[in-house]
C-alpha cells in the first residue's frame, strides 16, 4: 500500500533558507548607518537651539539684551548653549555627541561647505528674535552627505539651502 508523505524536501528547505538570506541580505542594506543618525540629531538639535535662541529673545521684556546661541566642540561633544548677553545666567544648554561631524558656517552661499568656517560659532538675536547681523547664516554639517541649515535675518532657522 502506498502512503502519501507529509513534509518538504531538503531541496525545498535549501532554497528557502537561500532565499531568506539574500532577501535578509538586501534589507540589512537598506538600514541607515549610525552616522546618518548623528548628523540628523545634530542638525534637529541646531534647528532647536536657534528657534528657542529666537523665541527667548521675542519673550524678553528688555529688548536692549541680545540672546546668544554658541556652538563649540568641547570632548569630542558639540555644546550649544542658549544665554543672555546681559550675564543674566544661561536658559539652556545642550550636549550633543559628534562623532566625525564637522559643523560650519558662513554667509557666502554660493561656496562649498568645506570652504567655509570651522565652529565655534556664535549666534547673535537682538530683542525682536533677529539675527544680528541681519543676513542669512548658512550652516553645514559635514558628514557622508552634507546637511545644509540656514538661518535668515528674521532669525528663523530651517533645513535647507538659504534663499537669495
Amino acid at each position: 500500500m502506498y502512503r502519501k508523505q507529509n513534509g518538504f524536501t531538503l531541496i525545498e528547505l535549501i532554497t528557502v533558507i537561500i532565499l531568506l538570506g539574500i532577501l535578509s541580505a538586501f534589507a540589512i542594506s537598506r538600514f541607515p548607518s549610525s552616522q546618518s543618525y548623528s548628523s540628523a540629531i545634530i542638525k534637529n538639535q541646531l534647528i532647536a537651539s536657534a528657534r528657542l535662541a529666537q523665541q527667548t529673545s521675542l519673550s524678553r521684556a528688555s529688548s536692549t539684551a541680545n540672546v546668544l546661541l554658541t556652538v563649540s566642540e568641547i570632548l569630542g561633544q558639540w555644546n550649544l548653549v542658549v544665554s543672555n548677553s546681559d550675564a543674566l545666567g544661561t536658559s539652556y544648554t545642550a550636549q550633543v555627541d559628534r562623532k566625525s561631524e564637522q559643523v560650519r558656517f558662513g554667509t557666502n552661499l554660493a561656496a562649498a561647505c568645506s570652504a567655509l568656517t570651522a565652529a565655534p560659532l556664535v549666534i547673535t538675536f537682538d530683542g525682536d528674535g533677529n539675527r544680528i547681523p541681519a543676513q542669512n547664516l548658512r550652516i553645514c554639517i559635514d558628514s557622508v552627505t552634507d546637511i545644509e541649515l540656514c538661518i535668515s535675518p528674521s532669525g528663523y532657522a530651517y533645513e535647507g539651502t538659504c534663499l537669495p
